[in-house]
């Protein structure tokens, strides 16, 4: 006899001598009117419910039919006005404390573990001072016996026989017993919470074929049977299967089982008579009339045989059961109205403990552990491939044969029937998740081109088995993958080979755009800072929507089609109903809400996306210029301070191009707010800014400006202001360099001073000023911005009004650039001269505008009227002379080829022809 064994019968004498002894105690102290009615109805009641009446006055009948709980309730009564009645209750806690209830449990069922802290709780009990004080000192003689292993083992009936055993149709043995169930604690804790509960009427145990559920289930319930916890909440518990296959090392194996509603329905009315006697019940629904108020558990085991063919079925059969009957089930396929309970694969641990058992039960001592590890690793962690793989080990096979084929067997056995039942759509998203290893719905939407409800009902339809499992992937989105013995039989068994090729086809160019963008953020040196940056590890389906809008947005605005921007829209929004809270998706929706104008819409999901990443500087920035650009400056001036607060107005701590917007934004607020003071103040040292000095310069001479407004009939202040003004531009261009910022708000301020020389008041010398300023500047001013030269009617007009100003020398007389009086001709020498050479002679005829500078092509024709597409790459004198040309200017150019297509034939190469003026 082992340790074990010995501790186990050492136990049971104890509290064989306490039950005996508590009993005896009410029996010999017969005070039946001291026993409440609610304990002898408590007792009456459930031996009623067994068919059994007994009689409620007769003490020794009450003790015979008790609990071990119902024995100590008793003799609590018993004792009730004596010095006993508190010592009676002291040691009921006690037991209760030290698990006596689950002791004895243990003790009846001889294939569960004892372990050894039970028998030293059973002597603590026996050996507590409240046994000699209530006069058991029978239980004391037990506990001396077992010490000095004097085995007195109760009688067997006692064993077999627990007297709080709920009445039952379970098997009497469970093949799990050959090694224990193990591992399972947090399920049986779940299981006891969900069924504790009165509303949950209908349970059940989902999990994938092999996990153990039967196993887990049937242990649960004879754990029930056997606790008095559960005896006034469930009164029979009957069971049946639908199990019709068993898999075994020699392949599966048909059983004659239960297949339908109506089947379901004899075996519990066959039950129900065994327990309640013969041939009580005439018909299924007879027992559910005359037991409507009993609280029966049934329990179907394996019932997706019936729910792959007909669940509202077996919905119906279970709304038909009476109120205080429940249901607990065991299926690969959830049940709509159930309250669900997971089971989850073995740990490692548990699973390599398996193997070895199940190696000792089969007669192998010594294996490797290695040999143990790699079964359980191989088999998933799956109980019923662990077994099977021993088995076909045993059997011969070695190995990587045994694994291999307990991997096939258990695809085939547990998914092949389920796979056959699902909807096309299923099937689409278990090959699109075979392909793409992990997906969320926002990505099956993409890849299979369903509707949201489609997915939605798929994926619905899957959830209710055990084909995929639901979790969170790395960047915390709900996401589905195949369970592994799945994906093995999809391996070898492709359901939809067609969409498989799309997918991986669909997903090859996937990757390849999010490499493209990947590679794009790298050479341009994209960052956070940046309106098209893509922050790395983005969820793919997002991220290659955001790829497909940048690309959008690169194109000509010219090119861009409006229903691309509405087709965009589209599937940002579907995006958002999977990924609500992804700051970053809600960011690029805003910038396509932007350009279809929705203003309101825009902000809004600006501000989810803040939310949701207060720390993102682009949406801060874009919330900023929401604001700014729909005039509301006060807000915009808030939130680019909070910006330039922290410091991302340096191109070292943000971009360049984002500190130049911060900045030049922030100084327009100030601006247009009339904060002229806090702007002069800002600007005091533009010229030392390493960074900025053209803006701040440009911001402080627009001030200057402005803030004399008031005063214009001051004409020293006017002065004084016009002169630092010039002054200010004078500086930004000196170096030959004319910033777009400068030269916009200085062709601004130059219109505006033209008062100086039209009004007598103002001196010679701030004319003078002026006009040599513009005689030096103007020029290349203007030839950086668009729709303005010096040929433009209001260039035309100013300058024609300086140069007419009454002042010697007038240094716009000089310029070559401009002239009032002087008549421009071709040089006829010079063409003749190309023609020779094989020069073609054209005209300008259009030059197109641009938003910032000079357009970098313009359009010429010859005498002909062949039309030639003209580019400054191709002009000898580049940039410094392309300003020059005019409509009217004669160029000399070559081509490769004479397009016949319609489309203006470019040019190869672009020479000026000289002028001279007369």
């Amino acid at each position: 006899m082992d340790n074990t064994q010995k501790t186990r019968i050492k136990s049971a004498m104890i509290v064989y001598a306490l039950e005996t002894s508590l009993g005896n105690y009410v029996i010999e102290n017969e005070m039946l009117e001291k026993i409440s009615d609610s304990n002898k109805n408590n007792i009456s009641d459930r031996e009623k419910s067994k068919g059994i009446n007994i009689e409620k006055d007769n003490v020794s009948v009450l003790v015979e039919s008790s609990y071990l709980d119902e024995v100590f309730n008793l003799a609590i009564d018993t004792t009730e006005g004596t010095s006993l009645y508190s010592n009676m209750k002291e040691l009921k806690n006690l037991c209760s404390f030290l698990g006596i209830f689950d002791i004895r449990n243990a003790i009846s069922h001889p294939n569960r573990p004892f372990p050894d802290s039970y028998w030293f709780r059973s002597a603590t009990i026996a050996s507590d001072p409240l046994i000699e004080k209530l006069g058991l000192g029978g239980v004391r003689q037990a506990l001396n016996s077992a010490i000095e292993e004097s085995l007195n083992v109760p009688p067997e009936e006692w064993f077999d026989n627990v007297k709080w055993a709920i009445p039952n149709t379970l098997p009497i043995s469970f093949d799990h017993e050959i090694t224990g169930l193990l591992g399972r604690d947090k399920e049986f804790k779940e299981l006891h919470k969900t069924i504790s509960s009165p509303r949950n009427s209908l349970i059940a145990v989902v999990a994938p074929g092999g996990i153990g559920k039967t196993a887990l289930i049937l242990q649960f319930l004879k754990d029930l049977s056997l606790s008095p916890t559960y005896s006034s909440s469930i009164s029979t518990i009957v069971f049946c299967t639908l199990k019709n296959e068993r898999l075994t090392a020699d392949g599966i194996e048909l059983i004659e089982a239960i297949n339908g509603i109506v089947q379901i329905k004899a075996s519990i009315l066959t039950d129900l008579n065994n327990i309640y006697g013969e041939n009580s019940y005439s018909s299924f629904e007879e027992a559910c009339e005359k037991l409507e108020t009993d609280k029966i558990l049934i329990c179907i085991d394996n019932l997706e045989t019936l729910l792959m063919h007909s669940q509202e079925e077996f919905i119906e059969f279970n709304q038909s059961l009476p109120m205080y009957w429940r249901v607990i089930v065991t299926s690969r396929i959830s049940i709509d109205s159930a309250t669900t309970v997971t089971l989850d694969p073995l740990g490692k641990r548990h699973a390599v403990s398996l193997s070895r058992n199940y190696f000792r039960k089969r007669g192998i001592q010594n294996i490797k552990q290695s040999i143990i590890e790699n079964i359980a690793d191989r088999a998933n962690n799956n109980p019923l491939a662990i077994r099977l793989t021993i088995d076909l080990y045993l059997k011969g096979a070695d190995i990587s044969q045994s694994i291999e084929q307990s991997q096939k067997n258990i695809a085939a056995f547990s998914y092949k029937n389920l796979i056959e039942s699902l909807s096309d759509n299923s099937i689409a998203i278990l090959e699109a998740i075979y392909v793409l290893g992990e997906s969320n719905k926002s990505e099956l939407v993409d890849f299979l081109e369903l509707t949201n409800e489609e997915i939605a009902e798929a994926t619905n339809e899957l959830s209710k088995t055990s084909l995929i499992v639901r979790g969170i992937n790395e960047i915390g989105l709900d996401c589905y993958k195949l369970s592994e013995s799945i994906r093995d039989l999809l391996l070898v068994n492709p359901k939809n080979i067609e969409v498989r090729t799309n997918i991986a086809e669909s997903l090859k160019k996937t990757k390849s755009k999010i490499l493209e963008q990947t590679t794009r953020n790298k050479q341009l040196g994209l960052s956070e800072f940046d309106e098209n940056y893509v922050t790395p590890n983005t969820d793919r389906s997002i991220h290659s929507l955001i790829v497909d809008l940048n690309k959008y947005f690169s194109k000509p605005y010219a090119k861009r089609i409006h229903s691309e921007l509405i087709s965009l829209k589209g599937k940002f929004a579907d995006l958002i109903i999977y990924n609500p809270k992804d700051y970053q998706l809600n960011y690029h929706y805003s910038r396509v809400l932007k350009a279809l104008k929705d203003k309101s819409g825009e902000l809004k999901i600006l501000k989810q996306s803040d939310s949701f990443n207060p720390r993102s500087p682009r949406t801060i920035n874009a919330i900023g210029m929401h604001h700014f650009y729909n005039s509301d400056y006060e807000k915009a001036l808030e939130v680019f301070n909070g910006l330039h607060d922290m410091k991302l107005n340096l191109p070292a701590n943000s971009s360049g191009k984002f500190a130049y917007s911060l900045t030049k934004l922030r100084l327009l607020c100030l601006l247009y707010l009339g904060h002229y003071d806090e702007l002069i103040k800002t600007t005091e040292n533009w010229e030392k800014d390493p960074n900025w000095s053209a803006i701040y310069g440009t911001y402080r001479a627009s001030t200057i400006k402005r803030k004399n407004e008031g005063k214009r009939y001051n004409i020293q202040d006017t002065e004084k202001a016009i002169s630092a003004a010039l002054e200010i531009f004078e500086k930004i261009f000196s170096s030959g360099d004319y910033p777009i910022v400068a030269c916009i708000e200085g062709n601004k301020i130059l219109k505006e001073f033209d008062f100086v020389i039209s009004k007598p008041n103002y001196s010679k010398k701030i004319i003078n000023k002026y006009i040599t300023f513009i005689s030096t500047h103007f020029f290349n001013l203007v030839s950086r911005l668009k729709n303005e030269s010096v040929d433009s009617k209001e260039s035309k007009e100013l300058l024609s009004k300086v140069y007419s100003a009454n002042i010697k020398p007038n240094p716009l007389h000089k310029v070559s650039w401009y002239s009032e009086t002087s008549n421009i001709i071709f040089d006829k020498e010079h063409i003749e001269e190309l023609e020779s050479e094989g020069y073609e002679i054209v005209e300008v005829y259009h030059i197109p505008e641009k938003e910032y500078g000079a357009s970098n092509f313009i359009f010429a024709k010859n005498k002909d009227e062949v039309q030639f597409y003209l580019h400054v790459d191709h002009f000898d004198g580049g940039w410094n002379r392309w300003g020059y040309i005019k409509n009217e200017s004669k160029l000399g150019i070559d081509y490769d080829q004479l397009l016949t297509n319609g489309q203006p034939t470019p040019a190869t190469v672009i020479i000026e022809v000289e002028q001279h003026e007369i």
